[in-house]
């Protein structure tokens, strides 16, 4: 009983280190998009689409390491729960990478100019959620993990605003451009982002706390 303890304190230790560099993986995959934003470039399209990629597979790994658990020994109601719990976490990891590669695909070169203030000001809080995300996990901070849910408010925000002043350009009876109706599409791929970092927070302190 003691040695499939231990093998299951350490494939939970491998899978939290899978999730914690997925997390990293996918802040490198933020800025590289600002970057592609700033320079657009063929060369970085391509590089954003292959580190999709990489996060499809650490998701697929996690899977199988929870199935090879649950399937080899019988563990205890809340080890199964944290399984699943970090099965979640990686699934929306998986979407955040999808919703960055949304953003990449409505991204043409004509309208760069009018998408780049947008992700730009998006980015600003979901970049600081993201550091917060995995410093909280990494550590077992609740504190920081609180601070993910409580700063998405400003992404709400954000979306509000931009879906407000298109309304805004339409009842002036201004020029609504292709480029214009993308920041609503966009706004919608940040927020929704953002809505996965704040489930993430909440699925890890669940974790934490039901550990007490």
């Amino acid at each position: 009983m003691l040695k499939r303890q231990n093998y299951y304190d350490m494939m939970r230790i491998q899978m939290k280190d899978i999730v914690l560099k997925l997390l990293e993986h996918i802040l490198k995959m933020t800025t590289d998009y600002l970057a592609y934003l700033d320079e657009p470039s063929e060369d970085k399209k391509a590089l954003l689409l292959q580190q999709e990629t990489v996060i499809d597979q650490s998701e697929e790994k996690i899977n199988d390491m929870i199935l090879d658990l649950i399937t080899l020994q019988p563990l205890a109601k809340e080890d199964v729960k944290e399984l699943f719990a970090i099965g979640r976490i990686a699934g929306r990891l998986e979407r955040v990478g999808d919703q960055i590669i949304n953003l990449l695909t409505i991204s043409e070169r004509e309208d760069i100019d009018v998408l780049k203030p947008v992700a730009n000001r998006f980015m600003t809080y979901e970049c600081d959620m993201m550091e917060w995300l995995l410093e909280g996990m990494a550590n077992e901070n609740i504190d920081l993990l609180k601070n993910v849910i409580e700063h998405d408010k400003h992404v709400n925000q954000l979306n509000i605003g931009t879906y407000e002043s298109l309304v805004h350009s339409v009842e002036k009876q201004q020029d609504i451009t292709g480029g214009n109706l993308k920041t609503i599409i966009a706004s919608r791929f940040l927020e929704r982002l953002g809505d996965y970092l704040v489930t993430i927070a909440k699925t890890f302190i669940d974790i934490l706390e039901n550990r007490l």
